[in-house]
């Protein structure tokens, strides 16, 4: 019988803190935003439009925050009556906090990806969310910071 033990992966995957070389990288777990809304798979869109103001989405967790699906404005703007479970994204794209702001920019540009991402730790627990325009002008201003020191 073999036990796990979580290694340096897992960690850096749980957001703890780095050391090293791994300390001066820009990783989107140290820049992703922590206020996001999110709703049950059993909440009507009604009540959720209230609490996603202003937000172009609204994650749907389980009762241990672990994503099970996205709402984005089409979603939203659906009838209120029906619930988070009927109308969602299931299975959203999400990045784990351990990768780098470059390759997360990456993969937005690859996939052509305008709004946000969803920052989750290895067992899908939300973490938080990143926007691709506050990832781009967060490195910009690090690049410009290198370019000036």
């Amino acid at each position: 019988m073999i036990d796990y033990v979580p290694g340096k992966q897992a960690w850096f995957e749980e957001n703890q803190p780095r050391e090293g070389k791994a300390a001066d990288e820009i990783w989107i777990g140290d820049v992703a935003g922590s206020e996001v809304p999110t709703c049950s798979l059993t909440e009507r869109i009604g009540d959720v439009r209230g609490r996603a103001a202003g937000w172009d989405t609204c994650v749907v967790v389980d009762s241990q925050g672990v994503v099970l699906g996205l709402l984005r404005k089409k979603e939203l703007d659906a009838d209120p009556q029906t619930t988070a479970e009927q109308v969602m994204r299931p299975g959203p794209k999400t990045f784990r906090p351990n990768v780098t702001l470059q390759e997360l920019l990456k993969s937005m540009r690859d996939h052509e990806i305008q709004t946000n991402s969803l920052v989750t730790t290895g067992e899908g627990r939300l973490l938080g969310v990143i926007s691709r325009a506050d990832a781009e002008a967060t490195l910009a201003h690090e690049n410009a910071a290198e370019g000036a020191g």
